[in-house]
């Protein structure tokens, strides 16, 4: 598993950072009516039936909040004004100025899901990637939930409001209210505002999988495998974890009880090809549940890992500790990445963009990026992954004291951000705190 780096170690570990932020200056290059980031933003957890959402949404300000008041969840917006997500509004290729508009966003357009996603036992979820900052999402008028964090992922279940094959009204209305415990980050540069990430649907089984995390073992000749459903297992079920790139693709099964929710395997995997930065294989992986009788539809993801470890090490005829892969210290050179558009701000906008943000540093001769006080995007991460970038990963930084309120948000997006990103060999630490923002109370003009 990744560990939790000491404060003093990242200390020592950030003082070796070159301090130069990479900035690409990319256009679009798409149509106007094209979809902006049509990959699928999980290669790390994707299943095959999936909807883009990304795209022209219809948008409205709401600076009284009088919206709900007004039926705007079921009548639809107001106005004909046009938003292109999943960039911020107020970022230029929104499409939409932030200029005295307020801190409550709505977004509405139309919804088909396909007849062929629905019955069986199959569930349908529409998934955010990121959304800044409380965001409450409707279908039709009947509100699915809400949900409150700037930068980590959130679903809600669409089956029990679906008409499939039929065009239905989704809502969302987003406010982005400033508060002293919110996690601002680098927003500085220009604030992330509403949907900022991929929005998504997709066709989940019966007992859809909520996680499948891989912990190589420290010999590096076998892998942990820890899966946990999203609800307790309804039935007996079976769990099949196929390695899809590995001579005669071996899949190794368990058992699942009723009313269980996560299980454990130890998979033994001698002469596993080991992820470096000069070689960073990734280890391509099939995880599925199933269980018998009618009804019931399984669930199966597309997922990977690389098999590395990551500890500190000396240097040879040294007492100096040094970061290890595989225990081969490994001398840091990383840049400070603001991780920052300035046509998109926190998103980037295109798949190719983000690439190459990954390889410049490779190119310049430098091997790491630090993700300055931003929760970095997914497919940024997979970049870093294939190409072998080592990746530190901050938490967003408040302004306002360190009060309760600061520190579950602070709490949120730490755990969110694990969870998402623990499969990513590139990670090899996560920064909790960015020098002491958030962890000191001014005083007066102190």
């Amino acid at each position: 598993m990744l560990s939790i780096m000491t404060w003093p170690v990242l200390v020592a570990l950030t003082l070796r950072l070159s301090h130069v932020a990479l900035l690409a200056v990319l256009g679009l290059g798409a149509r106007p009516d094209s979809i902006p980031l049509p990959e699928h933003p999980r290669p790390d957890f994707q299943r095959d039936l999936w909807l883009n959402l990304n795209g022209r949404w219809r948008f409205a300000f709401d600076p009284a909040d009088s919206g709900e008041r007004a039926g705007w969840p079921g009548a639809g917006l107001p106005g004909a004004r046009e938003i292109v997500v999943p960039f911020s509004w107020g970022s230029p290729l929104s499409g939409v100025p932030d200029s005295g508009g307020g801190d409550i966003g709505w977004y509405e357009r139309t919804l088909t899901v396909p007849e062929t996603w629905t019955g069986g036992g199959r569930r349908v979820f529409i998934v955010f990637g990121a959304s800044d900052w409380r965001t409450t999402v409707w279908l039709d008028g009947t509100k699915l939930g809400e949900y409150q964090g700037g930068y980590t992922p959130f679903s809600f279940e669409l089956t029990p409001h679906l008409r499939p094959g039929r065009a239905q009204r989704l809502v969302v209305r987003v406010d982005d209210a400033p508060h002293p415990f919110k996690l601002e980050g680098k927003q500085g540069y220009g604030k992330a505002r509403g949907l900022w990430q991929t929005v998504y649907v997709e066709a989940r089984g019966t007992a859809p999988l909520a996680s499948v995390h891989f912990t190589p073992r420290r010999d590096l000749v076998g892998v942990g495998v820890d899966v946990r459903l999203l609800e307790p297992a309804p039935r007996a079920l079976t769990l099949a974890v196929t390695f899809t790139n590995r001579d005669g693709r071996p899949t190794v099964t368990q058992r699942i009880a009723a009313g269980a929710r996560t299980a454990h395997l130890d998979v033994p995997l001698p002469g596993a090809r080991r992820w470096s930065l000069d070689d960073p294989f990734l280890h391509e992986v099939v995880v599925s549940v199933a269980g018998q009788g009618s009804g019931f539809f399984p669930d199966s993801v597309r997922t990977y890992f690389g098999m590395r470890t990551i500890g500190v090490a000396d240097v040879p005829g040294t007492t100096i500790p040094y970061v290890a892969i595989n225990g081969t210290p490994v001398y840091l050179q990383l840049t400070l990445d603001q991780a920052y558009h300035p046509e998109g701000y926190y998103t980037f906008p295109t798949d190719s963009a983000l690439r190459e943000e990954v390889l410049r540093p490779r190119r310049i001769g430098l091997n790491g990026l630090r993700e300055h006080v931003k929760i970095e995007t997914p497919r940024k991460l997979y970049w870093a992954d294939r190409l072998g970038v080592l990746i530190m990963a901050d938490v967003p930084n408040w302004w306002g004291p360190p009060d309760s309120a600061a520190f579950r948000e602070h709490e949120v997006a730490l755990r969110g951000m694990i969870e998402r990103d623990y499969n990513h060999p590139a990670v090899f630490a996560w920064v909790l705190f960015n020098e002491t923002w958030g962890l000191e109370t001014r005083v007066g003009n102190e």
